[in-house]
C-alpha cells in the first residue's frame, strides 16, 4: 500500500511539473491568425492608349495560414498558407478569338471580366500580441504565388498561369489594411496580340482583411 501511494505521489509530481512547463512554454510559444478573409478593391494599372476602367473591380479571398513562430517572444512568425481567391475586373478590354492568336481591342463600353485563383501566400508576421493579449498590432507582409483560371477555356488561355504578388498588411485587432502589387503582367504575351507596344497591364489591390482566430 506505501509504495502504491509512494507510486502515486511520484507520478502527481511528474504531472504537475509537466503541466507547470506547457504553462511556462505557452506564454512565448503560441499561434496566430491562421484563418483569413478579406475583400479588395481591384485596380488595373495600364499605361496602354485607350485603356479605362469603369465600375467596380473587386476581389474576394478566404484562406488558412499556418503560423510557425520563429522568435522566443512569439512576436515574429512566418506564414505559409493556401486560400482561394475570385477576382472581377471591370475595365473596356474585349476579346476576338476568330483569330489564329487571340487579340484584343479597346471598347466603348466596360464589360466584366473574372477569375479565379488557387493562392499560396509566404509572409512574414511581427505582431504586438502575446498568449493572454488578443488585440494587438500586426505587420503582415510577403509573395503569394497565384494559380489562375477561369470557367472558359479561351478565356483561361489569356491569363497567365502563375501570378507572383507582393502584398502588405497593417492593422489592429479585427481591422486590418492590405495592400497588394502583381509582379508580373496579368495577361500572357505569348498567347495574345496586342494593339499596342505596352504588355503591361498589372493589378493593384486594395481593401480589408481579417484574421478569425
Amino acid at each position: 500500500m506505501k509504495a502504491t501511494l509512494g507510486s502515486y505521489a511520484v507520478l502527481l509530481l511528474l504531472l504537475s511539473q509537466l503541466l507547470s512547463g506547457q504553462e511556462n512554454n505557452a506564454d512565448t510559444f503560441y499561434r496566430e491568425d491562421q484563418l483569413y478573409a478579406g475583400i479588395n478593391y481591384q485596380i488595373a494599372n495600364s499605361s496602354a492608349e485607350g485603356f479605362f476602367q469603369e465600375g467596380l473591380s473587386s476581389q474576394l479571398q478566404i484562406g488558412l495560414i499556418r503560423d510557425i513562430p520563429i522568435s522566443k517572444s512569439g512576436r515574429w512568425a512566418v506564414g505559409l498558407g493556401v486560400g482561394y481567391e475570385r477576382v472581377n475586373l471591370r475595365n473596356n478590354l474585349q476579346w476576338d478569338f476568330e483569330q489564329v492568336q487571340a487579340r484584343y481591342f479597346y471598347a466603348q463600353r466596360p464589360s466584366s471580366f473574372s477569375y479565379r485563383s488557387l493562392a499560396l501566400p509566404l509572409e512574414v508576421r511581427w505582431r504586438s500580441s502575446t498568449s493572454t493579449k488578443y488585440a494587438f498590432w500586426r505587420v503582415y507582409s510577403g509573395v503569394k504565388w497565384n494559380r489562375n483560371w477561369t470557367a472558359e477555356a479561351q478565356s483561361r488561355a489569356l491569363l497567365n498561369d502563375w501570378l507572383p504578388t507582393a502584398y502588405i498588411s497593417v492593422g489592429y485587432n479585427t481591422w486590418n489594411l492590405q495592400f497588394a502589387y502583381t509582379l508580373r503582367p496579368l495577361y500572357d504575351s505569348t498567347v495574345l496580340v496586342f494593339p499596342t507596344s505596352t504588355n503591361n497591364l498589372r493589378i493593384v489591390s486594395i481593401g480589408l482583411v481579417f484574421y478569425l482566430f
